[in-house]
């Protein structure tokens, strides 16, 4: 029998490969967050692949005629071999996988609930104008944090340049070692709150703030509801497998979590009422439709009309943010490039 001794160096080489592991799957998520999802490209995508679809109803052709505007883009280059894999006998859902990491969260199961159902070309009309309805507000929201912490980089990396410039090696070496714990502490930091086990509560309370978490629950509801409308009217699949699969489509993990408890009570043989009263989530109006659908037997027109109200208020929402967001992220980019002159300034006062 192996004493503590002889299992405590693989103890140790096991945390070891579990925190360099957690630290490059970080890494990686904090690169996918600063690079961005290219909206404009996939909007454009989903659009012509749903023109196919509904003009030739060729999967294959439709892949090599669509990728090949994109093939220059990252999402482009991880389809190369998409068409190859159709052809092989691959379903669309794994053709596209390729580029996992570098499409939204919600595509690949919209794509999945599509193929399921046999409704491409409406899922990719729908893949198109949600899309196309991210594109702006998502880019300025990403902007109020991107350009404030690029231009507080380049300040940091000016300031060194300064006191090289100016002769002081020991204090540039002083501040680029104070710069790079500040920058690790900050990258840390953006980690926990946009990949770490934090995440979980900060969604559970953007779920319930005023507008932000209005927003945020209809556009759960958006995606989640039309997953469902298009299986269920197919019926050729279990309730609960269409829950679990609606509910990969909602990026807010406290909301996919309540969705998830609908699979459950389904499995736990209670109506489709009661079930989705389990989340709490869902307003009193959402809760009477599914009721009253069940009732009269047209919960696919039911699961159709929450998501069409739903997006229907979303955009309104975010055409009416889209102002606001630009003139916030002039307003931080002004505040950070004179706190970082401001700071510069002291610096060598």
């Amino acid at each position: 029998m192996s004493n503590t001794s002889d299992r405590t160096p693989n103890g140790y080489t096991e945390l070891f490969e579990w925190l360099l592991g957690t630290c490059n799957k970080g890494v990686r998520g904090l690169y996918l967050c600063l690079r961005g999802t290219d909206y404009q490209s996939l909007a454009e995508f989903s659009r012509n692949f749903g023109i196919c679809m509904k003009t030739v109803a060729d999967v294959e052709k439709g892949l090599e005629l669509c990728i090949r505007p994109m093939r220059r883009t990252a999402i482009g280059r991880r389809w190369a071999n998409a068409v190859a894999t159709v052809q092989q006998g691959g379903t669309l859902t794994e053709a596209l996988q390729p580029a996992h990491e570098f499409l939204p969260r919600f595509y690949l199961p919209l794509v999945e609930a599509g193929e399921q159902s046999g409704r491409l070309t409406d899922v990719f009309q729908f893949l198109h104008e949600h899309c196309k309805a991210l594109l702006e507000p998502l880019a300025n929201l990403r902007r109020t944090w991107l350009f404030p912490l690029a231009i507080f980089f380049a300040g940091s990396v000016l300031r060194i340049l300064m006191c090289l410039l100016s002769g002081d090696v020991l204090r540039a070496i002083q501040l680029g070692f104070s710069e790079a714990i500040g920058w690790a502490f900050t990258a840390l930091i953006l980690g926990l709150v946009m990949l770490g086990p934090i995440r979980y509560p900060i969604d559970k309370i953007r779920l319930f703030l005023p507008f932000v978490g209005t927003l945020e629950r209809e556009i759960a509801m958006h995606r989640f509801f039309r997953v469902m409308s298009m299986m269920y009217a197919v019926g050729e699949h279990r309730v609960e497998f269409m829950i679990r699969l609606a509910a990969e489509s909602v990026n807010n993990r406290a909301a996919r979590m309540e969705l998830e408890k609908a699979a459950v009570a389904i499995e736990n043989r209670e109506t489709m009422a009661e079930a989705f009263h389990s989340v709490t989530f869902l307003p009193p109006q959402t809760q009477t439709t599914i009721k009253t659908s069940e009732v009269s037997g047209t919960l696919e027109r039911g699961f159709r009309q929450i998501s069409d109200d739903a997006g229907a208020s979303m955009v309104m929402k975010l055409k009416w943010i889209q102002p606001i967001l630009f003139r916030l992220v002039v307003v931080l980019v002004i505040l950070s490039i004179l706190s970082t002159l401001l700071k510069i300034l002291v610096g060598f006062i």
